[in-house]
């Protein structure tokens, strides 16, 4: 399986995502929140790590750029052009919210697109290519080469499948690196929220940034290093990558956050390191006119990934005395 340039978005870490939808309509009603979240009714592509796909789901959020269209002629194309796609007639949603799963007459395809953010960041480096995205966070310079070798440019759609093929190829790349950079016993100790949390990390972040020592800094060892002595407080203040563009700077803190969060459970240790990293990433959001979205985009994504309720209602109050705060 072909990966599109996945290390392109590394390197630059130039995605953020909102709440994505899962697998059937549902309702999630806790103690401290009360959230509602629709639908993607197709599932083409076995995950290897399903948790982590899930994770990354939520945060790419891929199906805010997808039609859901009628084949009727199987199979499906893997590629459908910008004008060719409107040759076939879209699903309605409201048809697609009574349905338990997608009839094979249906098919999900996933426009690729070329976000403010990448385009912010590419002009910060200098860069003049476009990073193109389809998908959970599937990129590449200028298109979107598939498994058979065939591209998809700007404003081209592929099919679910293709995507999801990409995405689980590259989920299962990011895996490879981290064993690759700790200790088997170091792994096998990882809790899936923490491997979920750290392979989410990578998918968007260069692993060099996370084989990095520094003597002169508060944690002279690495993300890895830190993973491999057991420092959990100290790996968690370590999700704080910054964009090379100011215009993605409030989606890489709500990512970081969610990243964080999700390494703890739902929780902050109770850590200088940790607590400084929480206290910088909130203050970003604050900072920003749409905060309040934010922070429910974050509490959302945690509850539908399920982290432990009495953690993030703890958790959940210190972000509040955080934005109320002067």
């Amino acid at each position: 399986m072909k990966i599109s340039s996945f290390n392109l978005k590394a390197k630059n870490y130039i995605k953020a995502g909102i709440c994505a939808a899962v697998l059937t309509t549902s309702a999630v009603i806790n103690k401290c929140s009360r959230t509602v979240t629709p639908i993607i009714l197709k599932d083409t592509v076995e995950f290897t790590h399903p948790t982590t796909a899930k994770l990354l789901t939520y945060i790419e959020n891929g199906q805010r750029y997808s039609k859901t269209i009628y084949v009727p002629n199987q199979p499906a194309p893997n590629i459908l052009s910008k004008d060719s796609i409107q040759n076939f007639k879209q699903v309605p949603k409201i048809i697609l919210y009574t349905l338990k799963t997608l009839p094979d007459t249906m098919e999900v395809y996933y426009k690729v697109y070329c976000g403010k953010a990448d385009k912010a960041i590419q002009k910060a480096l200098g860069h003049k290519q476009n990073i193109v995205t389809a998908g959970n966070g599937v990129s590449g310079k200028d298109s979107i080469i598939i498994a058979s070798g065939e591209k998809a440019g700007i404003n081209d759609y592929i099919s679910q499948h293709a995507a999801d093929s990409l995405f689980n190829n590259a989920i299962n790349q990011k895996d490879s690196i981290l064993q690759a950079n700790i200790t088997p016993q170091a792994y096998k100790n990882l809790k899936q929220y923490e491997k979920d949390a750290v392979i989410t990390y990578l998918y968007n972040v260069n692993e060099n940034i996370l084989k990095k020592q520094d003597a002169k800094r508060n944690i002279p060892e690495s993300f890895f290093e830190c993973l491999n002595q057991g420092k959990l407080a100290e790996v968690q203040s370590k999700f704080n990558i910054k964009p090379s563009a100011k215009e993605a700077e409030g989606g890489i803190a709500k990512r970081n956050l969610i990243q964080m969060l999700i390494f703890g459970n739902g929780r902050i240790y109770d850590n200088k390191y940790s607590i400084k990293t929480f206290e910088n990433t909130l203050n970003i959001i604050k900072n920003r006119r749409d905060s309040k979205k934010i922070v429910k985009e974050i509490l959302t994504i945690l509850r539908e990934y399920k982290v432990d309720e009495k953690n993030l209602c703890e958790t959940e109050q210190k972000i509040k005395d955080f934005m109320r705060s002067k």
